[in-house]
């Protein structure tokens, strides 16, 4: 497909449109108000308006996931762009396995980043055993919904039940829909933080490892 295409007399590139849009999105996601964005890019504002409007697959409070040790991963991540969840993370036990088998430090640098990144949410939705869904009800100051896998320590992978579990985020985003609206812009700017995007990033590299 050409990078190029001819509307009338103009030549447009789809480049330099795209890179434009963006660095749009970007400045939003990073605090930026419309006003700000559209004089940078030389627009207006009601332009920067429409194009949300149009990219737009939900609206509301930033909820995150964390599930572990799961059976059915690739369900669960199905699941998360489906309600377009701000921030997953999603392990087997195997992939939980090689992500704590690394370096101490390094783990414990990453434990305190994913903590600090997912109070941003203003709900956490936590499948875990029931020591560690009570555990990041005490370490978050956002709304923790657990989900209990069983009783810890769990060894083995646990199968998730999805219908539930679509059930339980379905009211999750129910209740924070209108939470911008009613009383504050929610907490952290845009969909995912760019400390988000490291976070899932790391542990990415860590249960590959």
């Amino acid at each position: 497909m050409s990078e190029m295409i001819r509307i009338g007399s103009k030549v447009i590139s789809r480049d330099k449109l795209y890179g434009a849009i963006d660095q749009l999105l970007l400045d939003r996601s990073r605090g930026a108000t419309q006003a700000e964005v559209a004089h940078a890019a030389g627009v207006s504002r009601s332009f920067v308006s429409n194009l949300e409007s149009l990219g737009e697959v939900r609206h509301g409070a930033r909820i995150a996931l964390v599930a572990f040790p799961v059976a059915n991963g690739d369900e669960l991540r199905v699941l998360v762009e489906e309600f377009s969840l701000d921030f997953a993370l999603i392990f087997s036990q195997d992939e939980r396995s090689r992500a704590e088998s690394g370096n101490t430090g390094d783990m414990l640098n990453q434990l305190l980043d994913t903590l600090v990144e997912l109070n941003n949410y203003s709900a956490v939705v936590v499948l875990a055993s029931d020591w560690r869904v009570q555990t990041m009800k005490r370490l978050l100051d956002s709304d923790v919904i657990g989900i209990e896998l069983g009783v810890s320590p769990l060894q083995s992978d646990v199968r998730v039940d999805i219908e539930h579990l679509r059930e339980v985020l379905s009211g999750v985003v129910e209740s924070t829909r209108d939470e911008q609206q009613q009383q504050q812009p929610p907490r952290g700017g845009g969909r995912m933080s760019e400390r988000g995007q490291r976070v899932r990033k790391a542990w990415d590299q860590l249960r590959r490892h």
